[in-house]
């Protein structure tokens, strides 16, 4: 009930800016998705020290470095393709696709015991977000509004920066009352929903190209 009330609260403070579908759709599938991923965020750790055989806090620290480092490998590379191939629906199935890879990696949690489930995990985290991240990046860039460049990027950091905070603080307590797999459950859902929201501009890419039926 309160997750609605809170969503519907953000949808009418979006609709009071003159901002292009385009951006308010990117802006609000990036809002559900980081949302749900910081809902474990803060309890990660704990998770993984808990949970996980032979887990640790340094097993922990080294999961996060694995997924920084393999985005950081990957990323580049489909960031030059996703130029060379300049269709602009290309960046959009990318974001999707990298986006819902992500989505299943958090319902992958649940299953998870092994150090070694957990850090293949977290590389598979790493290539959907590499996967993800140009193609989104791309289309922003493209589509954002002229001489609205600082306030529509502020716009996003701000909605971004309030979702998160929030979902950080509500994560402790499910994870405290329902356990961990509840979070990682509603993680998926919430990454899900922002990876589909972003197939509602592909009409608006396509009057820009020769888009298959």
């Amino acid at each position: 009930m309160k997750k609605n009330m809170y969503s519907r609260a953000v949808a009418r403070f979006m609709t009071q800016f003159k901002v292009n579908w385009v951006i308010k759709i990117l802006i609000v599938s990036d809002f559900l998705i980081w949302s749900a991923q910081q809902l474990f965020a803060p309890v990660f750790a704990l998770f993984i020290a808990g949970q996980i055989e032979g887990g640790s806090l340094e097993t922990a620290g080294i999961a996060v470095a694995i997924y920084f480092v393999v985005r950081s490998i990957v990323e580049a590379p489909v960031g030059i393709w996703n130029d060379r191939t300049k269709a602009e629906s290309d960046d959009l199935y990318t974001a999707f696709f990298g986006t819902m890879m992500t989505a299943f990696v958090m319902f992958g949690y649940t299953a998870m015991t092994q150090v070694w489930e957990l850090y293949l995990g977290q590389a598979l985290l790493g290539v959907g977000a590499a996967i993800a991240f140009p193609g989104w990046y791309s289309i922003f860039t493209r589509h954002i509004d002229k001489n609205k460049e600082a306030f529509e990027w502020s716009l996003f950091d701000t909605l971004l920066g309030l979702g998160m905070a929030g979902s950080a603080a509500l994560g402790g307590l499910l994870a405290t009352r329902y356990g961990f797999n509840t979070l990682f459950l509603l993680a998926g859902i919430g990454t899900m929903l922002g990876a589909l929201l972003l197939l509602s501009i592909r009409h608006k890419i396509c009057q820009r190209e020769v888009c298959d039926a």
